[in-house]
C-alpha cells in the first residue's frame, strides 16, 4: 500500500494532461484543488504543492466490473455527469449555491445540462489528479483513504471532520432538487 500512497501524493497533473495520460488500467486516483477551492472543505495538504486532497477513488471497484482508471476518470468524473460520479454529485452539492448552478431529479439529483458543462469548466480551472496502478483497488481502497484522509469521500471515512459537513451538504441538494426542503 506505501507505493500507492506515494504514487496518489506525486506531483498533482491539470486535467487536460490526465484525459490522455491517466493509463487504462485498474488502480486508485486522488483529486486535488487548491486550498479554499470547494467551500467549507479542508483536506491534507499536498507534501510539495500549494493544494489539498479532496477525494480518493477506484477503478473497478470490485472484480465483477471492468472499469479502468481511464474510464472512469476520464469517461465518468471528467466528461461525465453527476449521475455517473459521486465526485461530481459532491462538488455539485457543496458549489451548486455559491455558483448559481440548477439542478433537476431523476433517480437522484443531477445538474441540468448547462451548469454540467459549467462543473466540467470549473473541475478542468481548480482540479488537478494523481494516480496509482494496482491489480486489485478494491483490497487496498479503505485502508488508502484511512491513510489519506480525503474530505469528499462519504464511504469509509465516517471519522473525517468534514464527513457530516459534505453529508448533509448532500442531503440539502437532494432535498431542494427534490422539493422536499
Amino acid at each position: 500500500m506505501d507505493d500507492v500512497v506515494a504514487a496518489l501524493r506525486s506531483l498533482p497533473v491539470p486535467l487536460e494532461d490526465a484525459r490522455t495520460g491517466v493509463p487504462a488500467e485498474a488502480g486508485l486516483y486522488a483529486w486535488w484543488a487548491s486550498f479554499g477551492a470547494v467551500p467549507g472543505v479542508s483536506g491534507p495538504r499536498h507534501p510539495s504543492e500549494a493544494l489539498q486532497l479532496l477525494y480518493v477513488g477506484t477503478a473497478p471497484n470490485g472484480p465483477a466490473s471492468s472499469a479502468t482508471l481511464r474510464s472512469r476518470v476520464v469517461g465518468d468524473h471528467i466528461r461525465g455527469t453527476t449521475g455517473s460520479s459521486t465526485l461530481r454529485r459532491s462538488l455539485a452539492a457543496l458549489l451548486s449555491e455559491q455558483q448559481g448552478w440548477r439542478s433537476r431529479w431523476t433517480t437522484r439529483p443531477v445538474l441540468v445540462n448547462a451548469d454540467e458543462r459549467a462543473l466540467s469548466a470549473w473541475m478542468d480551472e481548480k482540479l488537478r489528479l494523481t494516480w496509482a496502478e494496482h491489480p486489485e483497488p478494491w483490497t487496498v481502497e479503505a485502508a488508502v483513504i484511512a491513510e489519506l484522509e480525503p474530505p469528499l469521500n462519504l464511504a469509509d471515512n465516517a471519522a473525517n471532520p468534514r464527513y457530516e459537513h459534505v453529508r448533509e451538504a448532500r442531503k440539502r441538494w437532494r432535498d431542494v432538487t427534490r422539493g422536499d426542503a
